[in-house]
């Protein structure tokens, strides 16, 4: 390294505050665990379009879609793949129903599930503490989707008006009134 470039470098390495946002450098590498120093970061670039990337394995996916290279390969239908995790999405295409249930299992009621994703929103049906609790009643739920219908209980059973639907008085209270 010549002494020009040394001293570029010293003088960068010692700034109080990064040049890509006005907090210290201090302070970013305690928000997160994985900033590394600036040099560190995207230090893997792509020469074909100017991608940036921490991660090499990352760079390296990246260019096969410069040079259509597909190394990961269906062995029942033959598609073929740039990356390891497009192949293994694609393989559950060729499973049946049973199978892929049998892959989410829930460790806590055994119910099977077709992706991992809905296994995921499952799992806060066993939480001990549910976050969504009912103004009206002792209910509590563990998921917005169940506390959304529940709301909705509330709202037919006391006929409470909405955006989309009128409240009908009762004849006998409307008769009550006339009076």
């Amino acid at each position: 390294m010549s002494d020009e470039a040394l001293e570029i470098f010293k003088s960068s390495s010692n700034q109080k505050h990064s040049s890509m946002t006005a907090k210290p450098l201090e302070q970013q590498r305690h928000q997160t665990k994985n900033i590394a120093t600036e040099k560190d970061v995207l230090r893997h670039m792509c020469e074909h379009c100017g991608y940036r990337t921490r991660i090499r394995g990352n760079l390296k996916v990246h260019k096969r879609r410069h040079t259509g290279e597909k190394p990961f390969r269906c062995n029942v239908c033959d598609a073929s793949f740039a990356a390891r995790y497009q192949l293994t999405t694609h393989n559950e295409r060729h499973m049946d129903a049973h199978q892929r249930r049998s892959r989410y299992m829930c460790k806590d009621c055994n119910v099977g599930f077709l992706s991992a994703r809905a296994l995921y929103h499952h799992k806060p049906l066993h939480a001990e503490s549910k976050q969504y609790k009912c103004a009206l009643c002792d209910k509590s739920f563990a998921q917005a989707a169940g506390y959304a219908q529940h709301k909705r209980w509330h709202r037919q059973r006391y006929g409470r008006a909405t955006a989309t639907t009128s409240l009908k008085v009762p004849e006998a209270i409307d008769a009550n009134n006339s009076n």
